[in-house]
């Protein structure tokens, strides 16, 4: 078969095993990898074209790829991917903030023309990503390969605590094997668990506050002495670029602005666990939890407003922010968090914004339920025994006690449903969970864990197992 690897061992050298093992039979025609962590030898893949991630992302094309010959594209054909224009605007959040809109699109087309042109130039059989894709340039490589019936595998690494990955044809779909674990009848107790699995579930559904793994990290990088660290370091460049004065005194006038934080907390109460309400935890933005995995409520303002006009007589909303998303951003205003953000928030009908640091596990232990676009707190309430709502394309989307909706009426009849008493049984959540064992893969695909001596080939493994599984249509 002929093969796109798309951000394939960019970070963990064995990844380079699997697409040596991939090349004993297939063909590799094309591959996007970030080369800043390590090098590697190019050579040992004759006839593939590699193009550096750095220069994908802004635009600009492969060195061996003649993109003059690629013409723009028809008014009729950017038509039909007006959704995918849509979530590519909000998406160039992250990258190119500060760009208008105009500037967006332009960089929009150029990349229609660009890999729409590759498409046509290779004809691969099949597009394998690493991780969904939610970078400008893989986004519109996946929607036009879609579009054109190209398949795609997606190497999901959002499952659990990331230290796992399963594989995928449609984030909008998910896994098959998981969906159908849903309608299994089969018995599973928590002994048939793996000793992981087990130790996973236990400390998630029994602890008082059982931080995910990127949380830790979030907060061990935040303290006090990372800070002082930080702070030494920028401004040791500050000084010798020039700029140390110039940027001391925008500090200096930006302590007399009122910020985002200021702004949260004039409009924040606290919680009160006696009244019935449901839990909505913002997701941080810009992120792929958001864009495109949350769909059209990347706008997180619209989902709210949507749970609040579903609310059962005598429920509120209670609506926190995400720990990390002020302080990263240094309390400065984004796309995504822009001033009067959270004083909308406050004058939803019985929503309230409460304390960020409100603990989220006792907001989601004594909720009705938690409603959210994809965030981990609907997982963590379910594995805690209570049922959740998502409005976007989580990886759990279809464990049991996972409700999608996409409208205030569906809110309105699951909130029925619950004030009814619905809610998850364990004996579904451990098969579930039990399913998640079973098809996913137990390996690293981004992070700086130690490399793995076969990774690779469980990688390999995994991809050639799914380029032999007729795709669902």
């Amino acid at each position: 078969m002929r093969l796109f690897l798309i951000n394939l061992g960019g970070k963990r050298r064995r990844q380079i095993d699997a697409a040596r093992e991939l090349q004993k039979k297939h063909t590799i025609q094309y591959w996007t990898r970030n080369d800043t962590h390590f090098l590697m030898d190019e050579s040992e893949f004759p006839g593939t074209v590699f193009h550096v991630y750095r220069d994908a992302l802004q635009g600009i094309p492969a060195k061996n790829i003649d993109a003059a010959s690629f013409e723009p594209w028809s008014a009729e054909d950017i038509a039909e991917y007006a959704e995918t224009e849509c979530e590519f605007i909000t998406m160039a959040d992250k990258w190119y903030p500060d760009w208008s809109v105009n500037r967006r699109k332009d960089l929009y087309y150029d990349m229609l023309r660009y890999w729409g042109g590759v498409l046509d130039k290779f004809r691969p059989d099949c597009i394998i990503l690493l991780g969904v894709p939610h970078e400008m340039f893989t986004f519109v490589l996946y929607r036009i390969a879609k579009h054109r019936g190209i398949r795609t595998i997606i190497l999901d690494n959002t499952v659990l605590d990331t230290d796992r990955y399963v594989l995928i044809d449609d984030y909008t779909v998910g896994n098959t094997t998981l969906a159908k674990a849903r309608e299994s009848d089969r018995l599973v107790t928590i002994d048939d668990l793996s000793p992981d699995m087990r130790d996973y579930y236990l400390r998630r559904s029994q602890s008082e506050n059982p931080l995910p793994p990127y949380m830790q990290e979030f907060k061990k990088d935040h303290t006090l002495w990372q800070s002082v660290r930080r702070f030494i370091r920028v401004s040791i460049a500050f000084v010798k670029d020039g700029t140390i004065v110039e940027r001391g005194v925008l500090k200096l006038l930006k302590m007399f602005k009122s910020s985002l934080k200021d702004e949260h907390h004039s409009n924040e109460r606290l919680a009160d666990f006696g009244k019935p309400y449901v839990y909505f935890p913002l997701q941080y933005q810009p992120e792929l939890t958001t864009s495109p995995l949350g769909g059209v409520y990347v706008d997180q303002l619209l989902a709210i407003k949507t749970v609040a006009a579903a609310l059962p007589e005598g429920w509120e909303l209670y609506v926190k922010e995400h720990p990390a998303q002020i302080g990263v951003h240094g309390g400065n205003t984004t796309p995504a968090r822009y001033t009067g953000f959270y004083k909308s928030i406050a004058e939803i009908p019985h929503t309230r914004l409460v304390p960020v640091a409100t603990n989220t596990f006792k907001l989601m232990d004594n909720a009705q339920t938690t409603s959210a676009l994809t965030g981990t707190a609907a997982w963590e309430s379910v594995l805690r025994g209570k049922p959740a709502v998502v409005f976007g394309y989580p990886w759990f989307m279809n464990a049991p006690g996972i409700i999608r909706v996409g409208s205030a009426e569906d809110c309105r009849k699951t909130y029925e449903k619950i004030a009814h008493g619905f809610k998850p049984q364990e004996a579904d959540t451990l098969r579930y969970l039990q399913a998640v064992d079973e098809v996913s893969v137990k390996e690293h695909l981004y992070t700086n864990a130690p490399d793995r001596e076969g990774e690779g080939l469980a990688m390999y493994r995994a991809i050639e197992g799914a380029l032999n599984i007729k795709p669902n249509k």
